[in-house]
């Protein structure tokens, strides 16, 4: 009789072993897919980004942030000057004031009309007068890749770097 104990003890073991292997080799298949899923994931990022770089941004539905003027670099603060260009119209912040008017745009010409600003007294180190006088001499542009240059006469005048500016209002949720 105890010979009977013995086996069945052993083989309650067994299963339960058994079991605990099943269910460690369980939990490694949904970790080894989770981290497949992961490393997907990562990688289908990384094409979009690539995707993103390797063709030109669009003068609208980006935000372009000023990185030069005339030549001199603009340091970057934590409010960034930018502009951005949606329907007909631009808006964007000079450093100090919001702005906002009217563009035309054909082919490589581009004009600015009826720009008006806030008024607000700035002081310390900001780009708004300089970016303010590009946008009153701006007649042209081009973008190259994630860069936008602003011209007059065909000679650089500003140079704007683009990120990715989301239009909600053109969005459509789905129900």
């Amino acid at each position: 009789m105890k010979k009977y104990y013995l086996i069945i003890a052993i083989v309650a073991c067994f299963s339960a072993n058994c079991s605990s292997q099943k269910a460690q080799s369980t939990s490694q298949n949904l970790q080894a897919n989770e981290a497949q899923t992961n490393i997907a994931q990562d990688l289908q990022a990384d094409q979009i980004k690539n995707a993103q770089k390797q063709k030109d941004l669009s003068l609208e539905n980006t935000k372009w942030i000023l990185k030069t003027v005339d030549g001199i670099e603009i340091k970057q603060s934590m409010n960034p000057a930018y502009i951005t260009f949606n329907d007909d119209r631009v808006s964007g912040f000079s450093g100090c004031n919001s702005f906002s008017g009217t563009y035309y745009l054909s082919g490589s010409v581009l004009k600015l009309d009826g720009v008006i600003s806030t008024m607000r007294g700035c002081i310390g180190d900001n780009p708004e007068r300089l970016f303010f006088s590009v946008l009153h001499r701006v007649d042209g542009c081009m973008i190259v890749g994630n860069k936008l240059i602003m011209t007059q006469m065909n000679e650089e005048i500003a140079t704007f770097g683009g990120t990715v500016n989301l239009n909600f209002n053109s969005l459509k949720l789905s129900e």
